[in-house]
């Protein structure tokens, strides 16, 4: 390893795993003022010296990751700016888990790493806020339904109210999150009811390719009228459609109806592993096709020493 040239991606890798930086005496304080505040026992900030500079943090926070945008609504919450903070909620549960789950920072952010470290904090005091939390339960759903952490999901669990599916059929909660609560109905459904509300005119061919199709028993649903969904997203978002492509009886279909071969895919796969937005979703499914070898490798360590600066 010592003889490789500077510039060799597994040299540049090593390098930066070996020189990570503590933070600043700027940061450092920005971190201990975030562990104040997440620590505090406290669901409201009335200091107005504290609040200020609470307001402060929060225009520095980019947003830019889903963990500094729950942060965000957290400390939006705490200044009493209920509505901000729900709406940060609303903007992360109204799109389809696929774009929730794009981004990935080999070097987090100071905030991401405080969320990541207090995530248990945060969702206490969000459950814990005396304001409606309507909005804060969905997110729990929202998380239930697309994430699989185990301790996530068990705390999710322990502060998740008993009442939650008695407001699922309420007109306002749906407004909230149409396509979510859509989801969360038609997971609570038997089968056979669920299949007929799918052939409904109710759920959209657009909302159930990105909502239903890879998260529940859909097999019966699957028809020549499917696989030109396919080929339409295909068009327009070809990862998702191979992540839809998962389900056998579709693929079955898609192939027998003249949809795209798979030798074809691992080209464009190969190709997509410089989208960054989508490098991990692009990774996972080269990993699962078998497709690795040293050229992979190389493109990974790419990636990652992007980052070593």
């Amino acid at each position: 390893m010592v003889k490789l040239n500077e510039k060799h991606p597994v040299k540049r890798w090593l390098k930066s795993q070996s020189t990570l930086a503590k933070p600043d005496a700027t940061a450092q304080k920005k971190i201990d003022f975030l562990n104040k505040i997440l620590n505090s026992q406290f669901n409201l900030i009335t200091d107005q010296k504290t609040k200020n500079m609470v307001i402060s943090l929060i225009g520095e926070i980019t947003g830019k990751s889903k963990l500094e945008e729950i942060l965000k609504s957290y400390l939006y919450l705490m200044i009493g700016n209920i509505t901000r903070s729900d709406n940060i909620l609303k903007s992360l549960i109204q799109q389809p888990a696929r774009f929730f789950y794009q981004g990935y920072n080999i070097k987090p952010s100071i905030y991401e790493k405080q969320t990541v470290t207090n995530i248990e904090k945060v969702l206490r005091k969000f459950s814990r806020h005396p304001a409606d939390r309507l909005t804060f339960y969905l997110f729990n759903q929202y998380v239930k339904s697309f994430l699989n952490k185990k301790e996530l999901l068990s705390l999710i669990d322990d502060i998740e109210p008993s009442d939650l599916d008695k407001k699922l059929n309420l007109a306002y909660t749906e407004k909230i999150a149409p396509e979510l609560v859509g989801f969360l109905r038609l997971s609570k459904l038997s089968d056979e009811k669920r299949m007929k509300n799918l052939r409904s005119p109710k759920y959209r061919l657009e909302m159930q390719s990105y909502w239903i199709w890879s998260f529940l028993p859909v097999d019966p649903l699957m028809s020549d009228m499917t696989v030109e969904r396919v080929k339409e997203i295909d068009k327009l978002d070809p990862l998702w459609a191979m992540y839809l492509l998962d389900n056998e009886k579709l693929a079955d279909l898609y192939f027998k109806k003249g949809g795209e071969p798979l030798m074809r895919r691992r080209k464009f796969l190969r190709q997509n592993l410089k989208n960054e937005k989508d490098f991990m979703l692009t990774l996972y499914k080269l990993i699962e096709l078998g497709d690795v070898d040293g050229e992979l490798v190389n493109d990974v360590l790419n990636f990652i020493s992007k980052y070593d600066h």
